[in-house]
């Protein structure tokens, strides 16, 4: 093969992959950053599991509340990988956002 075919095929090749380029989904926050903000709060994650393992989620107090409601909407899923299919992840949104 010919060094300008070559270039000529390299060239064809970057034009197919350039032009079916799709631009990437933007970055999702990491669980750890998730989390982060409610481990600031004493207490918080435990309140949170404990409420969403008992069903009481009146025992959540307002400064977890605060930090719960104020979670990325895409830190939902990951924190709580059954979020869709567990409604108790949507009943604590429904109590803090009372607070």
């Amino acid at each position: 093969m010919s060094i300008k075919k070559f270039f000529f095929l390299l060239t064809i090749v970057r034009i197919a992959i350039f032009a079916t380029a799709q631009t990437l989904p933007p970055p999702q926050p990491l669980t750890t950053d998730c989390w982060q903000s409610l481990e600031v709060i004493p207490d918080c994650v435990p309140e949170i599991f404990r409420s969403i393992t008992n069903g009481q989620f009146g025992n959540v107090g307002p400064s977890c509340c605060r930090a719960f409601s104020g979670l990325n909407a895409d830190c939902i899923p990951q924190m709580f990988i059954f979020a869709p299919l567990f409604p108790p992840s949507r009943r604590l949104k429904d109590h803090c956002s009372r607070h």
